[in-house]
């Protein structure tokens, strides 16, 4: 399946100067929240890998670990401290300008508490999702730092499959932008489907009707998303269609 999935910002002309300004800002909002991030890592003395490993996705608490200690790695952490304001841009690239377009569409103005908010903290988490749901009626795209932490249910599960939704296209990128390695993307695809299969079977029980696509990297056009590297994202693709169904 090639399946086309839209979801593009209409572009104002009148207004195109003052939205290259904004997006500008908002673009030093994340790059300067992300250098903080990582200087407080590299000088917090916690075991910050122990903390967080239970918010990596992998197959077993073992392999969480494994990542969390990679991720949280002092040279790892020195390395993300170090980086240039461009080189930041850089390593941000696979989701920042996405995560920009969408702030800009949703809050559109430096000085609102949510927007600042969600500036100040996408890149902190360990993940940045974007989610293109199939169904229209919660908007066409959701994108936020992974794990939110902001409310007691916000997870992968409540962003695709809460309300009427009939699943959607998950994108999830390192909150750094690096690619992953092999395994690494193994075992997120473990992880996800893992923590998707979990509420599903604890909310609807058995059978359900989720159909899932743990490798839908390449099987979906989405606007905007042309040429993107599949070694820095995970695709995963979830539907309650029927077989003989087409998807919008």
């Amino acid at each position: 399946m090639n399946t086309k999935l839209t979801g593009s910002l209409n572009e104002h002309p009148r207004h195109s100067s003052n939205r290259v300004r904004m997006l500008e800002l908002a673009r030093e909002r994340v790059i300067g929240a992300f250098a903080a991030h990582w200087r407080r890592i590299l000088r917090n003395r916690k075991d910050i890998a122990k903390e967080r490993a239970d918010f990596f996705f992998a197959g077993s608490a073992s392999a969480r670990e494994r990542m969390a200690r990679s991720f949280y790695d002092r040279e790892h952490a020195r390395h993300m401290a170090s980086l240039s304001t461009t080189e930041i841009r850089e390593s941000l690239g696979p989701w920042l300008e996405h995560s920009l377009q969408y702030w800009i569409d949703e809050h559109n103005e430096i000085g609102r508490q949510a927007g600042d908010n969600f500036l100040a903290e996408l890149p902190t988490a360990e993940y940045v999702s974007i989610i293109h749901l199939h169904s229209s009626f919660a908007g066409t795209m959701l994108i936020d730092r992974y794990p939110g932490e902001r409310v007691l249910y916000d997870d992968l599960y409540e962003r695709m499959f809460s309300g009427f939704s009939s699943g959607g296209v998950l994108r999830i990128y390192k909150a750094t932008g690096e690619s992953y390695t092999p395994s690494e993307a193994r075992s997120m695809r473990a992880g996800i489907r893992q923590h998707f299969l979990s509420w599903i079977l604890s909310e609807e029980g058995k059978p359900h009707p989720w159909q899932f696509d743990m490798e839908a990297e390449g099987k979906w056009e989405t606007e905007g998303f042309e040429g993107e590297d599949f070694e820095r994202v995970v695709m995963v693709e979830v539907n309650n269609f029927s077989k003989d169904q087409d998807v919008d």
